[in-house]
């Protein structure tokens, strides 16, 4: 005879109670199943086996009783005697059950959902031929008297700006309810017909006038009786969400929407942050330096460029403040100035990406010096660019000419072409001289 170890767990009375007083051959009812140990309250379901979540540790009951004996695997021989012979009664047996179930189907539609409960009601309505009702609980819309908008919380001010008279009756009838000794254990601030609530100071909370609350943890039956929900063993899984409103979950989650949205940006920025190589970055700042000159002092120089003149406008009313007006501008010096601007907004940028790569002090480095971390760079000798010139007569500044290539401007001025007066400038550059090494 087979013989196992079934070790009662460590859990309370009550719940082991509810979840080990049925049969496991019974089937799944779908009727409310309530408590044997508090017919107030449904019985909860048969837990399911499930490894995942018998993995976690948050509201874990199972467990073995300590010094519990495991006889797992001791089973005598006897136990296969016989085997072919108690299979079949076995399966005699469980259909002469379905049998019976079928017949009792045909007569109660309600018996399906049922359970055995041997010497119940059950039984008792069975011997006195009577059929067991079914419990049906209430809607929400089906309880009369609520009122929806009603919301709790609130306090009641006893506050009425009553006058003397009223005073003086309610200061009459407490003297004459009572004797001094219950008066004396009375609160002072207590109203006399709404009281505790009309406490100025700790005064209770009112109820919403509506039973959403209630029926939140139970139902009312059709008799009105209030009937609580099973206990739940994985509702400690879920006390992290208590005061958890639908609004605060939205927030949660247009939040989580938008930190998504910026991660996907960041990774966007960085991925094509990732894609510039660092020798076109080298090859921008070296673009922009003079000879010696470093990132700091080529800021500060094209920084001048940008400055706007203005000029004083003094009103005629000797009271009134000078007022700063805005000259217009020539347009070859307002191109010059947004070319400035485009220059410090490059080496800035190439300057920022320089330090996130390494080179912390790349605003203090000569120019000769960020050529050799271009070399060390590409393993490659850096050398400048053919360099373009513009050029503008005296008579005609706002005409500008170019550009043109080195050659191109020593030939000319070597036939004499710039003896009538002209500027020079160097493509990238925004100050014009007089004279240029071409």
């Amino acid at each position: 005879m087979t013989s196992s170890s079934n070790a009662r767990p460590k859990r309370a009375a009550d719940h082991f109670a509810r979840t080990n007083h049925f049969d496991f051959d019974e089937p799944s009812a779908k009727k409310p199943r309530f408590d044997p140990r508090n017919p107030s309250t449904l019985a909860p379901d048969t837990e399911e086996n499930d490894p995942v979540l018998d993995a976690d540790e948050i509201g874990k009951r199972v467990g073995i009783k300590r010094n519990a004996v495991n006889i797992d695997g001791y089973d005598s021989d006897s136990s296969i005697e016989n085997f072919d012979a108690r299979a079949d009664a076995k399966s005699k047996g469980a259909a002469a059950k379905a049998k019976t179930k079928a017949d009792e189907d045909d007569e109660d539609m309600f018996a399906e959902e049922e359970e055995a409960d041997p010497g119940g009601d059950g039984d008792y309505l069975r011997r006195e031929g009577k059929k067991k009702k079914p419990v049906r609980f209430l809607e929400d819309h089906e309880i009369e008297g609520q009122e929806e908008s009603s919301k709790g919380g609130g306090h009641v001010s006893a506050d009425f700006g009553a006058d003397s008279k009223s005073r003086i009756d309610e200061a009459e009838s407490s003297s004459e309810s009572g004797d001094d000794e219950e008066r004396d254990r009375l609160d002072p601030e207590i109203d006399e017909e709404l009281g505790a609530g009309s406490k100025k100071r700790h005064a209770p909370r009112l109820d919403a006038f509506n039973m959403k609350a209630e029926q939140e943890e139970g139902r009312f039956d059709e008799a009105g009786n209030y009937v609580r929900k099973a206990y739940d063993p994985d509702a400690a899984q879920d006390v992290w969400l208590d005061g958890i409103s639908k609004k605060d979950m939205k927030r949660a989650k247009e939040a989580k929407v938008a930190q998504e949205r910026r991660i996907a940006e960041q990774r966007d920025r960085q991925r094509k942050e990732d894609a510039i190589p660092t020798s076109d970055v080298l090859a921008t700042m070296i673009t922009y330096l003079g000879k010696g000159e470093t990132p700091m002092e080529a800021l500060l120089r094209y920084g001048k460029l940008t400055e706007k003149k203005t000029t004083k406008s003094y009103n005629r009313n000797k009271r009134a403040k000078a007022q700063d007006i805005e000259v217009d501008e020539d347009p070859s010096k307002k191109a010059a100035r947004d070319k400035a601007i485009k220059v410090i907004e490059d080496i800035t940028e190439s300057a920022n990406r320089l330090q996130d790569r390494g080179i912390e002090n790349i605003y203090d480095e000569p120019r000769e010096l960020i050529v050799r971390h271009y070399k060390h760079e590409t393993g490659e000798e850096w050398k400048d660019p053919p360099r373009t010139w513009e050029y503008r007569w005296v008579v005609a500044p706002e005409q500008v000419h170019g550009p043109y290539d080195s050659q191109t401007m020593q030939a000319w001025q070597d036939r004499g072409s710039f003896e009538g007066g002209a500027e020079f400038r160097a493509v990238g550059d925004s100050e014009w001289v007089d004279e240029a090494d071409f």
